[in-house]
């Protein structure tokens, strides 16, 4: 019977946030937003830019990074995303959606 009384006891307890899940304020996640909107403002909609160039246009230092925002962008669909090969290998590109 007491098995009967701990699960009875257990259903009413507030349920845990789960492990996936991450605070709104995360500063990480913050800067990462605040990036991903900097893009989307400075960035023309007709041309297509590299990496490269939209990290200098923002004014980036890393360009690792930008790759990451440009890509959760682009899987959002807000920016489009093509391969072509450029003088040292195959170069992804990046438009703004109109």
């Amino acid at each position: 019977m007491s098995a009967v009384v701990r699960k009875a006891l257990s259903s009413h307890m507030p349920t845990l946030r789960k492990l996936t899940e991450r605070a709104c304020n995360d500063p990480h996640r913050m800067r990462a937003r605040k990036t991903e909107a900097e893009i989307l403002v400075k960035m023309p909609s007709r041309a297509w830019l590299s990496c490269t160039a939209v990290s200098r246009l923002i004014g980036a230092p890393d360009d690792r990074k930008i790759r990451a925002r440009l890509d959760r962008l682009m899987r959002d669909g807000k920016i489009e995303r093509k391969r072509e090969q450029g003088s040292h290998g195959p170069v992804y590109l990046f438009r703004r959606l109109a």
